[in-house]
């Protein structure tokens, strides 16, 4: 099979014919002179045949081509599978021996895949008996594989209906002699008379065109017959000079005159056909007023069944499109009015359900649209566009694909059904064949002159890529632009241009249901036309309109569809009461809406119902199972990853996983190979994380969980949250021995966490350079800036020394944390160092260390390293630097809150500490009031309307006090989960019939940890 090569679509075998060769043509030609080809030229039309009338593609050529071999091998495969060989004989004689011969060179050559069919082109007419009998005797043989026998009769009868091929190699005069009737289609691009249009811009179309002296006239004439007829003059005129909707904006007259004439019926089917075409492209309102002239109609006297048959088709028609949400009826209830108004009925439906993910609707609706499809005398177009829509419903494309390849209804349907099945193939990660589907849609458009659906699928192929292989669509970029330039074409689906615009500008000005009608319209224009960057596009805003008409689901569900992690986890951490459900996504068919559903759980875990965790469990430990086995399609480095998200969404609920699906992915993590030293792996803080939660919930297998997070954290600093110091600390005896030879090998982390649980257990020589460390003066070289301090750890190594040593320390942290040369975060490092230390102070050098620390609080020196930064946090700078803290007073107050030795001095860290409220974060000033104690109880109505933390400190403070009562019902009901949670907790404690009213508010918050919080008596 080693000879077996792919046809390049460069390869000169998909050139056109190098020459023409005309028949010497005297009259009607029955056959054409295919021996006269040169054998090039045979075996290029032998190949068009293949791909144009058969519809075979991936064809792959046997051997070397060269002069000296006058035969061509190819196979290929049909749209159903199916394998297909052909050789090529251009003989001009072709005998029993020639078949034989040919027929045994196919059963000794090996083909790269199973071949069901092969064809035997020949350049003669086989006409000899012997060859005849041969063939019968040989397809017998052959059996089951299919022999047909492509002769000059064959190939004539093959390309009578052929004229553009016929042209192509034997030349306009032997396609019109031998070919059925055609007729050629040229492009006409009209002329503008500019100075007709000048004088209708400047005297209106009606009088410029004369259509108002007709209109006048009808309007003095008191016989409808004759009104009737002046009005249709006018609009004629208007029409024929170009004025549209000029001449439409009289119909409404026309249709009355009509209904006063008997005509009732012709008046109700014109005017549904106008509001078909405005409905088309998307003139919703044009289309409301054209169905209130429906309405009129059906009011007269003695109107027919079928002039309310079309009321009812406009109508049905209306909802379904002017319905914000997508809504959908029976598809029964959309056999209305005439068989072509029950196809656009269905189409309008049957697209709705595509772009709004409804499988359901399409499963049930298959049977009806099937029946549709095959009206007859039926639109070609709409006919495709119902095959269109059973093919995304049953996955069944075989039928279309062999039309679209064989060109059976022209180039521009075969580039919509290959664009559409790019579309099904791209949702269901088959990546290449997609992207050689797009390629091959804006190949038929190309060849139809459609240059903007040419352009669009070739920048939805572009858009395909970053699914699967990124940084590879810009390749594509100079043919996109190159196919835009060539022009524009009319749509091959009618499409609402300004749909997105408009649901844009809807949503801007607050316009919300008006803005998601157009929204629908901007996604079902971009799945019915396989524009994949438009849907994103649309799916985006639609989402947007969805969250602000509260329909939250609806938009993660869009949200989701598109794989927006970033948007979806957004939109799930902003509601901190309500769970979107849209778990059936984890079912999904790629793994960007897998993991986007993945990153909303994980957002919003805390609040997943208890009957949906085990679902999600057995989801997430199936995703591991396959990363294990590679068996899934996922991009690891991307925010889309499904299997990095499944691990964060496992972070956010392995507290509440039960004993099977913990221990599955303990023997994950266990599994993977060592990480070298300084990598990472992308999911090293939520695998910290679930670890951590594993060991709190399960005991049982605590100790093969501390085992494995030891050294995870070690290694990984993001990893260590207060959730895995917490398993560490509870775990202390299990951890000991990791920590020990992490410690030993140097680990700064490992001496840290042992000195936190034991300072006296320091080893001295340790403990000495985390002294050093802390009081040696910083050195600085100009312009150069480092971040980054250890000091806080090398705090916790320093506190069982004398005291003269943690004074030194202190004061050395003091006045780095106003040293100019540092950032705010390296201050507040120095700062909350110091705060570890002063409990290790003499009471005699708190004084000064106190001054020190309001006056950092107060008036800081201002930092440099800040007020470089600060030029890189513009929201519209090219380069921006974010979340980088700016100030550390918030810290100063919390270590003076400390270091406070009376009233007054407690007074004054309050003052400030209130001062400051409202200006920045409130974690630490928060913390500054906490060590100060009762100093606050009379203030806590005040302090609970400040941000969460301070709430948070207003519920520590009122389950201890009781005051003022009303606040308790309040804080049970705040907004932050963090507030809820410490009052839960705070209550656990407490006696059971305490503030039983607040107790019950707890016991059914939505969020799992508050209700668990409010059920551990051990809680702190």
């Amino acid at each position: 099979m080693a000879d077996w090569k792919h046809l390049s679509l460069a390869s000169t075998l998909y050139a056109p014919a190098s020459v023409t060769t005309p028949a010497p043509v005297i009259g009607k030609l029955e056959e054409l002179p295919f021996t006269s080809l040169s054998w090039e030229n045979f075996e290029r039309l032998q190949l068009r045949m293949m791909r144009d009338v058969e519809g075979l593609r991936e064809a792959q050529l046997y051997g070397d081509r060269g002069q000296a071999q006058l035969g061509l091998d190819i196979v290929a495969l049909a749209p159903d599978g199916a394998g297909v060989a052909l050789q090529s004989k251009n003989y001009k004689r072709f005998g029993k021996s020639q078949l034989t011969a040919a027929v045994k060179k196919f059963l000794t050559t090996e083909r790269p895949f199973t071949v069901q069919r092969l064809i035997l082109g020949v350049a003669c007419a086989v006409k000899s008996t012997g060859a005849v009998e041969e063939l019968a005797v040989q397809r017998k043989e052959l059996r089951p594989v299919v022999l047909d026998l492509w002769d000059a009769q064959e190939l004539s009868a093959l390309l009578r209906k052929r004229p553009e091929i016929v042209i192509e190699y034997f030349g306009m005069p032997t396609a019109e002699a031998f070919c059925h009737k055609f007729k050629i289609d040229v492009t006409q691009v009209p002329t503008a008379d500019a100075a007709a249009v000048r004088e209708a811009i400047a005297r209106t179309p009606e009088v410029s065109t004369g259509a108002q002296e007709f209109f006048d006239k009808a309007a003095e004439t008191t016989d409808p017959e004759q009104a009737l007829a002046l009005i249709e003059k006018g609009q004629a005129a208007l029409h024929n000079a170009g004025f549209k909707p000029h001449a439409a904006s009289h119909e409404k007259e026309r249709v009355r005159l009509l209904a006063l004439n008997g005509r009732a019926e012709e008046a109700s089917r014109h005017t549904l056909d106008e509001f078909w075409s405005a409905l088309e492209q998307g003139l919703a309102t044009t289309a409301q007023i054209t169905q209130s002239r429906l309405a009129e109609l059906t009011t007269q006297a003695e109107i027919a069944p079928t002039v309310d048959a079309c009321r009812k088709v406009a109508e049905c028609a209306i909802n379904l499109y002017m319905n914000p949400l997508g809504y959908l009826p029976d598809v029964k209830e959309l056999r209305l009015g005439e068989p072509e108004d029950q196809v656009r009925l269905a189409l309008l439906a049957g697209e709705t359900a595509i772009a709004n993910d409804r499988s359901d609707w399409l499963s049930s609706a298959v049977p009806t649209l099937a029946e549709l499809s095959r009206l007859p005398g039926l639109d070609q177009m709409r006919r495709t566009r119902l095959r269109l829509i059973i093919a995304e419903s049953t996955q069944d494309w075989a039928e279309l694909l062999t039309d679209a390849r064989k060109i059976t209804h022209g180039y521009s349907v075969s580039g919509l059904i290959a664009a559409r099945h790019a579309r099904s193939l791209a949702r269901y990660e088959k990546f290449k064949e997609a992207d050689l589907a797009w390629d091959e849609a804006s190949g038929f458009a190309s060849l139809a002159s459609q240059w903007g659906e040419a352009s669009t699928w070739i920048f939805s192929r572009r858009a395909f890529r970053s699914r699967w292989n990124p940084f590879t669509s810009n390749e594509l970029l100079p043919l996109q632009t190159a196919v835009r330039e060539m022009g524009i074409s009319k749509p091959i689906v009618p499409t609402a241009h300004d749909a997105y615009v408009d649901a844009l500008s809807g949503l801007n000005e607050g316009s919300l249901r008006s803005a998601a009608i157009s929204a629908q319209r901007a996604l079902r224009d971009a799945v019915a036309t396989s524009d994949l960057v438009e849907e994103e596009r649309a799916r985006r805003v639609l989402a947007s309109i969805m969250i602000e008409s509260d329909e939250p689901t609806l938009a993660a569900h869009h949200l989701a569809q598109i794989g927006a992690t970033k948007r979806i986890d957004s939109l799930g951490k902003s509601l901190p009461l309500q769970f979107l459900d849209i778990t059936e996504n984890l079912d999904a068919p790629n793994y960007w809406t897998v993991g986007a559903t993945y990153r909303l759980i994980a957002s919003q875990a805390d609040l997943v119902p208890d009957t949906l965790v085990d679902f999600i469990a057995e989801h997430i430990i199936a995703e591991l199972a396959a990363a294990e086995e590679g068996t899934r399609p996922d991009l690891r480095s991307f925010a889309t990853s499904r299997y990095n998200n499944a691990i964060k969404a496992l972070a956010g609920i392995a507290g509440r996983i039960a004993h099977a699906p913990a221990t599955a992915a303990l023997a994950h993590f266990e599994q993977q190979p060592e990480v070298q030293e300084n990598h990472y792996r992308f999911h090293d803080d939520d695998e910290a994380l679930a670890v951590a939660k594993i060991a709190l919930r399960h005991p049982d297998l605590a100790p093969r969980a501390i085992a494995h997070l030891v050294p995870l954290l070690g290694r990984a600093q993001g990893a260590r949250s207060e959730t895995a110091h917490d398993a560490i600390a509870k775990n202390e005896a299990l951890a000991r021995d990791g920590l020990t030879t992490l410690a030993a090998a140097g680990n700064h982390w490992a001496q840290e966490t042992l000195a936190l649980a034991d300072p006296t257990d320091i080893d001295p020589a340790v403990a000495a350079d985390a002294l050093a460390r802390l009081t040696t003066p910083l050195t600085h070289l100009t312009g150069v800036y480092s971040v980054g301090t250890n000091a806080i750890g090398d705090s916790l190594l320093i506190r069982h020394l004398p005291s003269d040593s943690i004074n030194a320390a202190v004061a050395e942290l003091l006045i780095r944390a106003d040293d100019p040369h540092l950032a705010s975060s390296d201050r507040a490092d120095y700062l909350n160092a110091a705060g570890n230390l002063t409990r290790h102070l003499n009471e005699a050098h708190h004084a000064s260390h106190f001054e020190t620390a309001m006056r950092l609080a107060t008036s800081p020196t201002p930092s440099k390293y800040d007020e470089l930064n600060s030029q890189h946090t513009h929201k519209l700078g090219g380069f921006r630097m974010n979340g980088m803290p700016q100030g550390s007073r918030g810290q100063a107050l919390a270590l003076a809150a400390s270091l406070a030795g009376n009233d007054d001095q407690r007074k004054e860290v309050r003052r400030v500490v209130y001062a400051l409220l409202g200006e920045q974060a409130d974690y630490w000033p928060t913390i500054a009031l906490q060590r100060l104690g009762d100093a606050v109880n009379d203030d806590l109505a005040f302090l609970s309307m400040q941000g969460w933390a301070i709430r948070s400190l207003v519920a520590l403070k009122w389950v201890e006090h009781g005051e003022p009562e009303h606040l308790g019902i309040r804080l049970a009901r705040d907004s932050d989960v963090r507030v809820r949670r410490t009052l839960a907790r705070e209550l656990a404690g407490q006696a059971d019939g305490a503030h039983a009213d607040v107790r019950a508010v707890l016991a059914d918050d939505p969020a799992y940890s508050v209700r668990t919080a409010l059920s551990d008596t051990e809680a702190p």
